[in-house]
C-alpha cells in the first residue's frame, strides 16, 4: 500500500536510492559538525540515527522498483 502510494505521488526508486546515499552523506556531515561542539557521545548517536534511514531508503527503492516492473509489463488497453 506505501509503495503503490510512492509510486501515484512520483516517488521512483531513482528518488529513493538517491535519499539514501543522501542519508549517509547527512550522517557523516552531521557527526562531524555535533562532533565539534563537544558532545561526542550525542554526535556520535545523532549521527548513528541519521545512517538508519539509509536502509529504510534502500529497502523502499527495491519495493518500488518491484512495483514499477510490475507495473510496466501489464498490457495498457
Amino acid at each position: 500500500m506505501v509503495v503503490k502510494q510512492m509510486h501515484k505521488l512520483g516517488i521512483n526508486s531513482d528518488v529513493l536510492q538517491v535519499l539514501g546515499f543522501a542519508s549517509i552523506l547527512a550522517s557523516i556531515a552531521t557527526w562531524r559538525a555535533a562532533k565539534k561542539s563537544g558532545d561526542v557521545a550525542h554526535a556520535e548517536r545523532f549521527g548513528i540515527f541519521i545512517g538508519l534511514w539509509a536502509p529504510t531508503f534502500f529497502a523502499l527503492a527495491g519495493e518500488v522498483a518491484v512495483h514499477e516492473a510490475k507495473t510496466d509489463e501489464l498490457p495498457t488497453g
